[in-house]
């Protein structure tokens, strides 16, 4: 009788690590610390040892805390990095009010520290300047633990109309493989009518699919809906933004990291696509 109480603690044990690692996606090492688990070799099978055992069973059945969903995230630092729809993005005087900035959105959900590299015609391989492939590297090293935002796709969904051989599945490998262990925001991205063709709503949504097949190779990537947001009132010139839509773009951006990377969470996002 005591063999099979312990084997069921055991049993027990077990079960709780599986239910975590079906309800948390990501690595194991993002799944909440389980509780250590007592050892039970110093049970005999006598019956003696059976309030003994009964009493542990609690303990192997506890889970590790939740995160604690409060409109906030658990994010210290922000790194994004993004084109030229995000140039703007921290400039106070290209916007509403100081309160619209990159730093004050994500500030208003606890991040303490951001930093936005962003560069007209970036793409995530080629164009102008530093890529973003490059970008990220370069920054890597000295931004710790920070928690990634990747506002990139426009300039690589019109270079791939145009027939670039480097596809969108392996664009946002380039940036990905770079970045385990780290939690990633990535927004999908949008135009409106613009003067080029190769930057339609098609090539937009073909890109956006791709973001969507990466959730699955990637456990640390979540993605924020934005496309299914924007209007085309939204848009300057079919890519650009109004100053009062880049100050929602802020905000928006803002609350799908808390939404994603919640107080108390891990490196795995507890949502994966946030509707817009």
């Amino acid at each position: 009788m005591t063999n099979f109480l312990r084997n069921q603690a055991r049993a027990a044990a077990i079960g709780v690590g599986t239910a975590l690692a079906l309800t948390v996606p990501g690595t194991a090492s993002a799944l909440p610390q389980l509780p250590q688990l007592p050892d039970l070799s110093s049970f005999s099978n006598s019956s003696a040892d059976l309030k003994g055992i009964i009493d542990v069973l609690p303990g192997l059945l506890e889970r590790a805390p939740s995160p604690t969903y409060d409109g906030r995230t658990h994010c210290s630092k922000v790194l994004l990095i993004g084109d030229s729809t995000s140039v703007i993005a921290d400039t106070a005087s290209s916007l509403p009010s100081a309160s619209d900035t990159a730093t004050a959105q994500y500030g208003r959900v606890g991040v303490g520290s951001v930093t936005v590299d962003a560069l007209s015609g970036r793409a995530i391989v080629g164009g102008p300047g530093v890529d973003a492939e490059h970008a990220v590297a370069s920054r890597l090293a000295a931004a710790g633990d920070a928690c990634w935002v990747i506002a990139m796709g426009v300039n690589d969904a019109g270079a791939i109309a145009d027939g670039s051989p480097v596809n969108a599945d392996a664009r946002i490998d380039r940036i990905m493989k770079q970045l385990t262990g780290k939690s990633v925001l990535w927004p999908t991205i949008a135009s409106s009518n613009p003067k080029n063709p190769a930057f339609g709503s098609a090539s937009m949504t073909s890109f956006n699919d791709a973001l969507r097949r990466a959730t699955t190779r990637y456990p640390n990537l979540a993605v924020y809906d934005w496309a299914a947001v924007t209007r085309p009132v939204m848009f300057t010139d079919g890519i650009h933004y109004t100053a009062a839509v880049y100050a929602e773009r802020n905000r928006r951006f803002a609350d799908a990291l808390a939404t994603a990377y919640p107080t108390g969470g891990g490196v795995a996002p507890t949502t994966v696509w946030i509707a817009g």
